[in-house]
């Protein structure tokens, strides 16, 4: 955890506030991606690692959040992180984990292009992203993803 809270800082420090959360919101979605195709090819190890990876983004966020800034925005976003550190450990030991990252990845995206628009960066597509989670891919040639279903 205090290694997310010290990324966070550091992002802080180096980038505007709204592009370092996108940022480390993508790291969360990124993680999903990982771990469902960790879990696919039963690397169980790898998944856990990169299901505390995006929980402890979400914490790091969550203990930045400035309460003196806008007192009521501040305890909804700290119930929102809440409630997603509680679903993605959840999710990750269930049978329909892939599934249920799937969905969590859906609402932390519509958050993380939220914040996306107050910077330079991209929205993120929402298909893309399911698929990148549902579907399994392989690298081909070292350069390009492709469906191997």
């Amino acid at each position: 955890m205090n290694r997310a809270i010290g990324a966070y800082q550091t992002a802080a420090t180096t980038v505007a506030p709204p592009a370092a959360v996108t940022l480390l919101l993508d790291e969360v979605l990124n993680a999903f991606v990982l771990a469902a195709g960790h879990m696919r090819n039963n690397e169980h190890e790898e998944a856990f690692t990169r299901v505390n990876r995006a929980s402890g983004i979400l914490r790091g966020l969550r203990q930045n959040v400035d309460l003196e800034y806008d007192l009521e925005m501040g305890h909804q976003l700290v119930d929102m992180y809440t409630r997603n550190i509680f679903a993605i450990n959840m999710a990750y030991p269930a049978a329909d984990a892939i599934e249920q990252f799937a969905d969590l990845a859906e609402g932390l995206l519509e958050f993380r292009n939220s914040w996306a628009e107050m910077t330079t960066l991209a929205p993120r597509g929402l298909e893309t992203l399911r698929n990148d989670i549902l579907t399994e891919r392989s690298v081909v040639d070292g350069l390009a993803l492709v469906d191997t279903a």
